[in-house]
């Protein structure tokens, strides 16, 4: 697993779908988990960090307009939404990448067209143009990029690493605090493998 001290804030980045759907099915009903709140906790402070992200252009359709609303306060400042379409069904190269990708086991969704397709399409896109961080959550697609050799040099950028740009930002202690919390709620699954440590602050290598 990559750590915080090995992401480099000026690497180029395409960012998943699922990185800004994190506590989505809550988000309604309790307010810790509201879009706002994700935005004061991490969102704000990881979209000013990197200085070149890239957004494919269907990761960002697939997000819901409010959160497009704070996508777009940093487009054409540090992010660019990018597409392939000059490339998709014209360019060969791109093509056999996007099929190596497409047809993987773990991507392959032969009932649905759109299914997978941000994660595909992103991942087509980073290997083409060799940009070199990829974030997710989605635990098959990180998996592709260990299995396919065009996929080996992307560093795989997960949702504990975002928390950890975040909580390295602020110095507020509340913030911190519903970091940590959010670290133990959806970094759960690596905590539990033994992937990652049990806390946020052990993961930076930081006394609590």
């Amino acid at each position: 697993m990559n750590k915080y001290s090995e992401i480099k804030k000026d690497s180029p980045i395409i960012i998943d779908t699922c990185i800004f759907m994190v506590g989505i099915e809550k988000r309604q009903t309790n307010p810790d988990y509201s879009l706002e709140k994700m935005k004061q906790n991490w969102m704000n402070d990881v979209l000013s960090y990197f200085e070149n992200i890239k957004l494919h252009e269907i990761v960002y359709k697939e997000l819901d307009s409010d959160t497009r609303k704070i996508i777009d306060e940093h487009v054409g400042k540090n992010i660019e939404i990018v597409s392939d379409k000059d490339l998709f069904d014209k360019d060969p190269e791109f093509m056999r990448i996007f099929n190596e990708i497409h047809d993987d086991p773990l991507m392959y969704a032969p009932f649905s067209k759109t299914k997978n397709q941000g994660e595909v399409r992103s991942l087509a896109y980073a290997c083409y143009y060799n940009i070199p961080l990829f974030s997710s959550r989605d635990t098959d697609a990180c998996d592709v990029c260990n299995e396919i050799e065009d996929l080996k040099d992307i560093i795989v950028i997960g949702f504990e690493t975002i928390l950890g740009i975040a909580y390295k930002a602020s110095g507020n202690k509340e913030k911190r605090k519903a970091l940590k919390a959010l670290y133990k709620e959806f970094c759960s699954p690596k905590i539990r493998q033994g992937v990652i440590p049990k806390t946020l602050a052990e993961f930076l290598d930081e006394e609590e």
